[in-house]
C-alpha cells in the first residue's frame, strides 16, 4: 500500500511539473508573433462621461 502511494505521489508531481513547464514555455514562447490586433472594438471612456444615460 505504501509503495502504491509513493508511485502515485511521484506521478502527480511529474504531471504538475510538466504542466508548469509547458505553461511557462507557452507564455514566454509567443514573443515571435508580435502581431497587433487588427480586429475588434475599441471602447474608450473620457473623464466626466457617464456610462448609463
Amino acid at each position: 500500500m505504501e509503495e502504491a502511494r509513493k508511485k502515485l505521489r511521484v506521478c502527480l508531481i511529474f504531471v504538475v511539473a510538466a504542466a508548469i513547464i509547458i505553461g511557462v514555455i507557452y507564455y514566454f514562447g509567443d514573443w515571435d508573433n508580435d502581431s497587433q490586433v487588427n480586429e475588434g472594438t475599441l471602447v474608450t471612456i473620457s473623464e466626466g462621461s457617464t456610462l448609463w444615460q
